[in-house]
Protein backbone atom coordinates (compact mmCIF):
# COMPACT_ATOMS: atom_id res chain seq x y z
CA UNK A 1 0.00 0.00 0.00
CA UNK A 2 1.25 3.32 -0.94
CA UNK A 3 0.71 6.37 0.86
CA UNK A 4 0.80 10.03 -0.17
CA UNK A 5 -1.29 12.52 1.21
CA UNK A 6 -4.32 12.75 0.75
CA UNK A 7 -4.28 9.87 -1.20
CA UNK A 8 -4.12 6.24 -0.44
CA UNK A 9 -3.63 3.63 -2.87
CA UNK A 10 -3.88 -0.41 -1.86
CA UNK A 11 -2.00 -2.39 -4.75
CA UNK A 12 -4.08 -4.88 -4.92
CA UNK A 13 -6.92 -2.07 -5.80
CA UNK A 14 -4.76 -0.82 -8.49
CA UNK A 15 -3.99 -4.26 -10.23
CA UNK A 16 -7.68 -4.76 -9.81
CA UNK A 17 -8.87 -1.34 -11.15
CA UNK A 18 -6.52 -2.19 -14.09
CA UNK A 19 -7.20 -5.63 -14.99
CA UNK A 20 -11.25 -4.57 -15.08
CA UNK A 21 -10.20 -1.51 -16.81
CA UNK A 22 -8.37 -3.10 -19.11
CA UNK A 23 -10.91 -5.53 -20.17
CA UNK A 24 -14.04 -3.42 -19.90
CA UNK A 25 -11.96 -1.91 -23.13
CA UNK A 26 -11.47 -4.85 -24.95
CA UNK A 27 -15.01 -5.33 -24.57
CA UNK A 28 -16.17 -2.13 -25.77
CA UNK A 29 -13.80 -1.69 -28.58
CA UNK A 30 -14.68 -4.98 -29.86
CA UNK A 31 -18.35 -4.70 -29.85
CA UNK A 32 -18.35 -1.43 -31.41
CA UNK A 33 -15.65 -2.88 -33.69
CA UNK A 34 -18.10 -5.36 -34.66
CA UNK A 35 -21.17 -3.40 -35.07
CA UNK A 36 -19.76 -1.58 -37.58
CA UNK A 37 -18.01 -3.92 -40.15
CA UNK A 38 -20.69 -4.45 -41.81
CA UNK A 39 -20.05 -0.47 -42.99
CA UNK A 40 -16.62 -2.02 -44.17
CA UNK A 41 -14.34 -1.04 -42.01
CA UNK A 42 -10.89 -2.66 -41.52
CA UNK A 43 -11.36 -4.59 -38.41
CA UNK A 44 -7.90 -4.64 -36.53
CA UNK A 45 -7.20 -0.88 -37.63
CA UNK A 46 -10.71 0.30 -36.75
CA UNK A 47 -10.35 -1.63 -33.22
CA UNK A 48 -6.95 -0.15 -32.43
CA UNK A 49 -8.02 3.18 -33.03
CA UNK A 50 -11.38 2.42 -31.26
CA UNK A 51 -9.50 1.54 -28.72
CA UNK A 52 -7.33 4.57 -28.07
CA UNK A 53 -10.69 7.02 -28.46
CA UNK A 54 -11.90 4.99 -25.32
CA UNK A 55 -9.45 5.85 -23.53
CA UNK A 56 -9.04 9.29 -24.17
CA UNK A 57 -12.41 9.71 -23.29
CA UNK A 58 -12.28 7.99 -20.15
CA UNK A 59 -8.84 9.78 -19.30
CA UNK A 60 -9.85 13.19 -20.45
CA UNK A 61 -13.91 13.31 -19.91
CA UNK A 62 -15.06 10.57 -17.84
CA UNK A 63 -12.23 10.69 -14.79
CA UNK A 64 -12.19 14.48 -14.88
CA UNK A 65 -15.97 15.00 -14.22
CA UNK A 66 -16.37 11.71 -11.92
CA UNK A 67 -17.91 12.73 -8.75
CA UNK A 68 -18.52 15.93 -10.21
CA UNK A 69 -21.80 14.47 -11.50
CA UNK A 70 -24.06 11.48 -11.23
CA UNK A 71 -22.93 8.27 -12.74
CA UNK A 72 -25.50 7.73 -15.38
CA UNK A 73 -25.34 11.54 -16.52
CA UNK A 74 -21.53 10.78 -16.92
CA UNK A 75 -22.67 7.29 -18.94
CA UNK A 76 -24.85 9.23 -21.02
CA UNK A 77 -22.21 11.92 -21.98
CA UNK A 78 -19.61 9.13 -22.76
CA UNK A 79 -22.24 7.64 -25.10
CA UNK A 80 -22.61 10.93 -26.72
CA UNK A 81 -18.99 11.62 -27.05
CA UNK A 82 -17.95 8.01 -28.40
CA UNK A 83 -20.61 7.99 -31.08
CA UNK A 84 -19.13 11.52 -32.07
CA UNK A 85 -15.74 9.81 -32.00
CA UNK A 86 -16.88 6.62 -33.85
CA UNK A 87 -18.01 9.48 -36.69
CA UNK A 88 -14.45 11.23 -36.27
CA UNK A 89 -12.49 8.48 -36.42
CA UNK A 90 -13.89 6.05 -39.51
CA UNK A 91 -13.68 8.98 -41.77
CA UNK A 92 -9.63 8.49 -41.59
CA UNK A 93 -9.35 6.68 -44.91
CA UNK A 94 -6.68 3.81 -43.33
CA UNK A 95 -10.03 2.68 -41.30
CA UNK A 96 -11.64 2.11 -44.70
CA UNK A 97 -12.11 -1.02 -46.71
CA UNK A 98 -12.67 -1.68 -50.68
CA UNK A 99 -16.47 -1.96 -49.50
CA UNK A 100 -16.86 1.74 -46.98
CA UNK A 101 -20.16 2.63 -47.08
CA UNK A 102 -19.85 5.21 -44.29
CA UNK A 103 -21.18 5.20 -40.86
CA UNK A 104 -24.68 6.82 -39.93
CA UNK A 105 -24.81 9.00 -36.50
CA UNK A 106 -27.31 6.05 -35.65
CA UNK A 107 -24.94 2.73 -36.24
CA UNK A 108 -22.07 5.30 -34.26
CA UNK A 109 -24.66 5.64 -31.64
CA UNK A 110 -26.03 2.45 -31.62
CA UNK A 111 -22.52 1.06 -31.19
CA UNK A 112 -21.84 3.53 -28.75
CA UNK A 113 -24.20 2.39 -26.51
CA UNK A 114 -23.65 -1.32 -27.40
CA UNK A 115 -20.14 -1.10 -26.45
CA UNK A 116 -20.48 1.04 -23.56
CA UNK A 117 -23.32 -0.58 -21.63
CA UNK A 118 -21.42 -3.79 -22.31
CA UNK A 119 -18.45 -2.61 -20.71
CA UNK A 120 -20.33 -0.93 -17.87
CA UNK A 121 -21.76 -4.40 -17.19
CA UNK A 122 -17.90 -6.21 -17.17
CA UNK A 123 -17.15 -3.64 -13.63
CA UNK A 124 -20.69 -3.76 -12.06
CA UNK A 125 -19.49 -7.88 -12.52
CA UNK A 126 -15.75 -7.73 -12.24
CA UNK A 127 -16.79 -5.77 -8.82
CA UNK A 128 -18.10 -8.69 -6.96
CA UNK A 129 -21.49 -10.13 -7.05
CA UNK A 130 -23.55 -7.15 -7.39
CA UNK A 131 -27.01 -9.26 -6.85
CA UNK A 132 -25.63 -10.27 -3.46
CA UNK A 133 -26.65 -7.80 -1.05
CA UNK A 134 -23.75 -8.02 1.54
CA UNK A 135 -25.24 -5.42 4.20
CA UNK A 136 -25.83 -6.70 7.60
CA UNK A 137 -29.21 -6.90 8.49
CA UNK A 138 -28.83 -5.28 11.75
CA UNK A 139 -30.91 -7.98 13.24
CA UNK A 140 -27.31 -9.37 14.86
Amino acid sequence: MAHANPVVIDGTSAIAFSVVAFWALVVESGIVTLTLVSCGILIVPAFICLAAANVAVFLFAFMPLNGHAPVWILEAGVVVADALLIKVVTVAPFLQGGGFVGVSWRRAFVASLLGNTASFFVGVLAAGAPWIDHRTSGTD
